[in-house]
């Protein structure tokens, strides 16, 4: 049913058309698709540039390489 006033369907919670909720669709998506695909590239960088799941020996060595930081500050 369409309001004689607005023009607009009656009766949608969101006051949009199905043709204007459908265009709004598409634009979310596509907007969480590309924020999703650079935040999954993103990650990958920084997988690349210090893995988060670390081996005991990596960080150990990773803890060497700061310890004479942490000498010269204190």
């Amino acid at each position: 049913m369409v309001d004689p006033i607005t023009g607009r369907e009656a009766g949608t919670l969101s006051g949009m058309t199905e043709r204007e909720a459908q265009e709004f669709h598409g634009l979310f998506f596509t907007s969480f698709l590309v924020f999703t695909a650079v935040a999954v590239v993103a990650h990958i960088l920084v997988w690349i540039w210090r893995p988060w799941l670390q081996t005991p020996e990596v960080s150990s060595a990773s803890l060497e390489a700061v310890k004479p930081l942490l000498t010269m500050l204190s």
